[in-house]
């Protein structure tokens, strides 16, 4: 019976010092490193004002539009 106990505290030392290393170890922020890769400047739409990704935007005479919609709306409001 005693063997079976010093069995048992000689894994629960082990898990101790194994959780004890775990919580040294720096973490990894993931979630941080993507954000900072896909950070994408914001433009607002000439025709309705809305802001969308620059990649995403159409761009015309130095001018961005949500939608091709908006574009020619745009161009063909008089001004």
């Amino acid at each position: 019976m005693s063997r079976i106990l010093i069995v048992i505290v000689i894994f629960i030392v082990i898990y101790l010092l194994l959780r004890y290393y775990r919580k040294q170890m720096p973490k990894k922020d993931v979630l941080g490193e993507d954000t900072s890769k896909h950070r994408e400047n914001m433009v607002r739409c000439a025709h309705c004002g809305v802001h969308l990704p620059k990649g995403e935007s159409i761009m015309v005479d130095h001018k961005h539009y949500c939608s091709e919609v908006h574009r020619r709306a745009h161009i063909d409001e008089p001004e």
